[in-house]
């Protein structure tokens, strides 16, 4: 119950424009450049989130034009640790909203993802971890319970990358 009251005082103070939330973190970049493999960092959104329990902010970032199509965009799942970002999982055609389960599997929350566009009838789906990683394609996924959904935190997403 104290994690729960944690993750959603977390979710709150990111939505609110706590300073200490209020830019983006060290590394955060970084690992997104790594991952996209270019020398400018591209335009993303991402919401700071303990998706591990460690005390440490990880991050969910959805990547923009390019890594868009008509499904939706890349999603990386990046843990944090000192001053840096590491990639943890990627996943195709994600949207907002995006949840934070209560339900945690192999020690991380597990996620809840809209799915929508490209044909696919618009839904929330499980995403839990396995792991290793997030599920790639969230379109096979399960779909969200009425129960999963309500009882799940949404992610409060900021701009970060090029303007």
């Amino acid at each position: 119950m104290r994690r729960q009251i944690l993750l959603a005082l977390l979710v709150a103070a990111a939505s609110a424009g706590w300073p200490a939330l209020a830019d983006e973190p060290p590394g955060l970049s970084d690992a997104v450049r790594a991952y996209t493999q270019t020398s400018s960092t591209p335009s993303f959104e991402y919401a700071l989130v303990d998706l591990n329990e460690d005390g440490v902010l990880d991050a969910v970032v959805l990547l923009k034009n390019p890594y868009c199509g008509s499904g939706g965009c890349d999603m990386l799942i990046l843990r944090g640790s000192a001053g840096r970002f590491a990639l943890v999982s990627k996943s195709t055609i994600s949207n907002q909203p995006i949840k934070v389960s209560r339900e945690r599997q192999h020690g991380w929350h597990t996620l809840l993802v809209t799915v929508k566009g490209g044909g696919i009838q618009p839904r929330s789906v499980v995403m839990p971890f396995n792991g290793r990683k997030y599920p790639l394609n969230p379109s096979v996924q399960p779909r969200a319970t009425p129960a999963h959904f309500d009882s799940a935190t949404a992610l409060a997403f900021r701009m970060g990358g090029t303007p």
